[in-house]
């Protein structure tokens, strides 16, 4: 298995879930609260744990009882290296506050955080040694930027999770190999008129770019190459579909995949805190380990992995063990 560095933020998160969320000034009974680590790249790097990769994980915490717990979930793990973690006694280890709202199946996040950005010189080169994929969260912009430049230099492959406009994004986008970023990302922040256009944007410099639409599945997006290109056929009759579509645009050839989110029964949804996050894990095992997956096996076996997260609390709780999965699901 490749080994890969995961690079951003980690928390704790205080996960309450009510029957409804609750009005201004109410008092409400919570059903349960779970106390369990998270954050974007936590999350991913748990995920990618389980699915059998080892991996390096850069990110910072305080040298505190909250940094102690979000530790040992760490070294829980068997397939992650906590030597990079970095521990500062001057900062607060971060927490989320999430309102699990069981009536709409939704979450609410409350961050909260100080000074827990990774900065310029607390980037070590040597951490690069041995590696052959990073993944950005979008955390730590400036010193993800560093590190992006190094991984250049290195021929070494990135991806980045695009959830939110941050600083020194703008440098770090075109030093990236993939993207994935979501449906609100492309309206919010890009304000494009459609998903295509927001993928068009970041095409000049990456390979593909993967827009998630929640329980509408997700897309795709790559330049045509004719000389590579298979039509489908759905011979599954379980799981997510994908369709194909070439649309042109500007005097270019676009290859547009449609994948529907994985079926799933809505009393079976538990929380949906991490399911992004799920999805880009079983994104990258596919990159890592599957270099014949066509781009529909790719993306309907992240749909699965994120389908499996919805149905426990919090961001790690059911993500599957390779082990523990049919791959016959998705050839």
């Amino acid at each position: 298995m490749s080994s890969i560095l995961v690079f951003g933020a980690a928390c704790l998160d205080y996960i309450a879930q009510v029957n409804h969320f609750p009005r201004p000034d109410e008092k409400l009974r919570t059903n349960s609260l779970t106390i369990c680590g998270g954050g974007n790249a936590s999350n991913t790097a748990t995920c990618l744990s389980r699915l059998d990769i080892k991996l390096k994980l850069l990110t910072k915490i305080g040298n505190d009882l909250n940094g102690e717990k979000i530790l040992k979930n760490f070294q829980e793990e068997k397939n992650i290296d906590t030597s990079l973690i970095l521990i500062e006694s001057s900062i607060t280890s971060p927490s989320t506050y999430i309102i699990v709202d069981m009536e709409t199946k939704t979450r609410t996040c409350l961050y909260s955080a100080n000074n827990e950005q990774i900065l310029i010189n607390e980037i070590n080169p040597n951490c690069l040694d041995k590696i052959n994929f990073i993944h950005f969260d979008s955390r730590s912009t400036e010193a993800a930027l560093l590190l992006a430049k190094l991984a250049k230099e290195k021929s070494i492959l990135c991806s980045l999770d695009l959830e939110r406009d941050r600083p020194f994004l703008n440098q770090l986008i075109p030093l990236v190999n993939y993207i994935i970023t979501t449906e609100n990302y492309s309206l919010n922040v890009c304000k494009d008129s459609s998903l295509i256009q927001t993928a068009i944007r970041f095409l000049q410099t990456c390979q593909f770019v993967i827009i998630t639409r929640g329980k509408n599945g997700s897309i795709l997006v790559e330049k045509q190459n004719k000389k590579l290109f298979n039509p489908i056929e759905n011979i599954n009759n379980h799981g997510s579909i994908v369709t194909q579509e070439i649309v042109h645009i500007n005097e270019e050839d676009f290859l547009i995949w449609n994948c529907t989110a994985w079926p799933i029964q809505l009393e079976d949804i538990i929380d949906t805190t991490g399911s992004g996050d799920a999805f880009i894990g079983g994104i990258i095992y596919g990159l890592l380990t599957k270099e014949f997956w066509s781009r529909d096996k790719l993306l309907r076996f992240a749909s699965y992995i994120a389908m499996c997260k919805l149905k426990g609390i919090g961001a790690c709780s059911s993500l599957p063990y390779i082990s523990d999965i049919d791959m016959n699901l998705f050839s």
